[in-house]
């Protein structure tokens, strides 16, 4: 159990509930966050049979060897839940709710129907599924009569990994389908009767599932389902804000008490005579291989612009930057030869910047978006004589639970030159890292630039 007794009911003194109106929803909690809610929002929403979820809580030993072990305290972890699920329902402090709020919505969860089961803590050993469906029904809680499965709430993804026998037995796949009755919500990509025919093709089980489907998800509630708790360990690892990912209680937890800044490293780095170069973490490798990516495609435009200036075609090239921070400038003017092409760089990372260049916004013009980019290139394109003008605008880091826009891991690319003018519209996850969305905004933006310089 926890270090600081008191803080939350042991197991034993929490209620039996009826098997029949609940839902159970296995979590990390490592921690908790939005994804769990909006997993559990969108299957009451379709099952109103259901009238209260229990969150059971992971004692932070992965069993699924795929996965890492938690580092933060059970203690700590289950103060961050606890925080989460009483603020889950409050506009003023869960992004979630404000979100259903501006769409004229309300969340059907409230923390009344919201029950924390912290029943792994008491195992030191990696919980498998089929143990806690044992220690369920062994104390009671579960409130199942002989023979009655549990309504278990779950991504397809879930499903998907118990197809593999390295992280689910053949005989506990039988004894959880004997047990359960999934409740499996579509993942992007991944459909829950996809999902199900695997573990059956593979293992020979067929469960019993009721699939629920994204198409008829409040868009309000999507991006939700996109956070993970490595996205939430990742955010706090980078120092972005963790408010759009959890409720703001929650968040400012994690932030007071220094929690998830570090992570263990997933790999060493080892030159070919031995020479260790360090350890890395999975952000660390996941930023530095954008980052290769995004070198890999400077070079190619670079060696495409000195091509054309040596052949006497268009090749001057202006960049101006919003969100992110002179990476594309770098990417390029940082490289040998580069004023061979290379004629200014603005960074507009205001209104007022963009104002200077413009000289007047237009009424109704948004500061982030398709419009405001191609006018910022083709007024660059003339201020710097260049034959090319290269601009981006968007939104980088994740949301931080306090405005209410969710244009985070969006960007519109602009591209004038001789032949007019090109956009793109780039939408990745929001909740990715404000690192990973500049590097990647920036390889959309020379992707296009390479595109185009082929191409004429």
């Amino acid at each position: 159990m926890p270090d600081t007794p008191g803080i939350f009911a042991e197991p034993a003194a929490l209620a039996p509930v009826a098997a029949a109106t609940t839902l159970f929803l296995p979590v990390s909690a490592n921690p908790i966050g939005f994804n769990h809610f909006a997993l559990a929002e969108c299957l009451l929403r379709r099952n109103p049979v259901w009238q209260r979820v229990v969150l059971i809580l992971s004692n932070g030993r992965h069993p699924d060897p795929t996965k890492p072990d938690a580092e933060v305290s059970p203690n700590a972890r289950f103060a961050i839940a606890q925080a989460a699920v009483e603020n889950i329902s409050s506009p003023e402090r869960s992004f979630l709710a404000r979100q259903a709020h501006l769409a004229g919505d309300s969340l059907a969860l409230t923390p009344e129907r919201l029950l924390l089961d912290p029943r792994e803590f008491s195992v030191k050993a990696p919980v498998r599924t089929v143990q806690l469906l044992n220690l369920l029904r062994e104390t009671g809680l579960s409130g199942a009569h002989a023979g009655e499965k549990l309504h278990w709430g779950v991504g397809a993804d879930l499903v998907h990994r118990m197809a593999d026998p390295a992280i689910f037995s053949d005989p506990d796949v039988r004894r959880l389908a004997q047990g359960l009755e999934y409740a499996i919500l579509d993942r992007e990509g991944e459909s829950a009767g996809t999902a199900v025919e695997l573990v059956r093709q593979r293992r020979g089980v067929a469960l019993d599932f009721k699939a629920f489907g994204l198409g008829d998800v409040p868009p309000w509630i999507a991006p939700f389902l996109q956070i993970s708790s490595t996205l939430i360990r990742h955010a706090a690892q980078a120092g972005d804000p963790l408010g759009g990912m959890m409720p703001l209680p929650a968040a400012e937890l994690i932030v007071s008490r220094g929690l998830y800044r570090t992570e263990a490293p997933v790999a060493k780095l080892v030159t070919l005579s031995g020479v260790s170069l360090g350890e890395r973490t999975a952000l660390q490798i996941t930023v530095e291989g954008l980052q290769s990516r995004l070198e890999q495609e400077a070079a190619a435009v670079a060696n495409l612009l000195v091509d054309r200036r040596s052949r006497g075609l268009p090749h001057g090239l202006a960049i101006g930057e919003g969100c992110v921070g002179g990476v594309l400038t770098q990417s390029l003017a940082g490289r040998a030869g580069a004023s061979r092409y290379f004629r200014q760089a603005r960074f507009f990372y205001d209104r007022q910047a963009k104002t200077n260049l413009l000289g007047q916004i237009p009424d109704g013009m948004a500061a982030v978006g398709s419009d405001m980019v191609v006018a910022l290139a083709k007024a660059l394109r003339r201020e710097a004589a260049a034959d090319y003008a290269l601009t981006e605008s968007g939104s980088a880091g994740p949301p931080d639970g306090i405005r209410h826009s969710l244009k985070n891991g969006q960007c519109w690319i602009a591209l004038a030159g001789p032949n007019g003018v090109q956009t793109e519209h780039v939408a990745l996850n929001p909740f990715l890292t404000r690192k990973e969305h500049m590097i990647q905004f920036c390889r959309r933006a020379l992707q296009l630039l390479r595109k185009t310089l082929e191409s004429e």
